[in-house]
């Protein structure tokens, strides 16, 4: 097997095990009823934004769009594809540089994909700006760019563990020349650009021939990959949530609902299709009820919703009372 096999391979169980998480996440029931008449609303706004329906987006400053692109595009989410196998038990150099060559190409094509979407769903504001297609394709291609050099450089200095205000800065310096693009600056923008770029050139001069911080490379590459899966199971209780304070607390909390009793109640009603569908059914019902209902009337909606909510937690109450599960553990908490 060579190297770029070994990569192939690696994407390909890493994308398999995010489709199994995602799987075990959204049934068919939470795609019908509530990803499925979601994506409608939004290419029904959608519509309406290229016709010119949406007056509010007018009044919406550049900055604020800037910000909003910062938060989709500019997420530190770089690493390579190197296991520790291949430092401990290969150590060919010959197989780091291509793996990190692939990681490269990978990660670019991934940061161009998704520049490419945020374009296609940003391109009717900048057209009601009365931007010209051509400045549309180069305000992409800008962005593109910046957004390339913002994730290279914070990659960079995050494995150099570098101080967290340099990578603020970066990061601030990155938005800013973002909003000199929107607000079409282009000496401010070619002047933050070339800064980031000389940072760029700086800070991963040597990167793919001395491997100099591939230990911090490992320990970053092994964190985003099981970072969502730690942060589903850690939410359900199966793990514990590790503690981020620097003095731990004697005994910090297992998980974001408190207690693993809590937790697997929540989880459990949850994953009751019966239950499920339920609040899948009433909410749309609520929402179309507070846009049809006149006046006063609508008090009565939240009312009746925090009713059935109110009888719903008695009624599982009760029946997680008589479970087994729920009396062994209530068993070992008593001790």
């Amino acid at each position: 097997m060579n190297e770029h096999q070994l990569f192939a391979r690696r994407v390909r169980i890493h994308m398999t095990k995010q489709w199994k998480t995602w799987r075990l996440i959204l049934d068919w029931t939470v795609v019908l009823y509530g990803v499925i008449p979601f994506v409608i609303f939004l290419g029904y706004q959608y519509r309406l934004l290229w016709q010119g329906e949406l007056g509010w987006v007018r009044q919406v400053p550049m900055f604020v769009w800037a910000l909003g692109i910062g938060i989709v595009l500019l997420r530190n989410q770089f690493f390579v594809w190197v296991e520790r196998a291949d430092v401990t038990l290969l150590a060919k150099r010959s197989l780091i540089h291509r793996l990190k060559r692939h990681s490269l190409l990978y990660h670019a094509l991934k940061l161009g994909a998704m520049s490419l979407f945020v374009l296609w769903a940003f391109m009717p504001v900048l057209w009601l700006d009365g931007w010209s297609v051509s400045s549309i394709l180069a305000f992409g291609m800008a962005l593109l760019f910046v957004t390339a050099l913002h994730t290279w450089t914070r990659y960079q200095l995050t494995i150099r563990c570098s101080h967290w205000m340099l990578r603020a800065t970066v990061t601030c310096v990155t938005l800013l020349c973002l909003y000199a693009l929107l607000i079409d600056s282009p000496l401010w923008a070619v002047i933050l650009g070339s800064g980031l770029m000389a940072v760029a050139m700086y800070v991963g001069e040597g990167w793919l021939t001395r491997h100099p911080y591939l230990s911090q490379e490992l320990e970053r590459s092994e964190a985003l990959r099981t970072a969502f899966d730690r942060a589903l199971l850690s939410t359900s209780g199966a793990i514990e949530k590790p503690s981020r304070r620097k003095r731990p607390l004697y005994r910090p909390r297992p998980n974001r609902f408190g207690s693993v009793r809590r937790t697997s109640a929540i989880l459990l009603y949850i994953r009751t299709p019966r239950h499920r569908n339920l609040w899948l059914r009433l909410i749309p019902l609520a929402v179309t009820g507070m846009l049809l209902v006149p006046s006063w009337f609508k008090v009565l909606i939240p009312l009746y919703v925090g009713y059935v909510m109110w009888q719903e937690r008695q009624a599982f109450k009760q029946e997680m009372e008589r479970h087994p599960f729920f009396r062994a553990i209530q068993e070992r908490t008593d001790l």
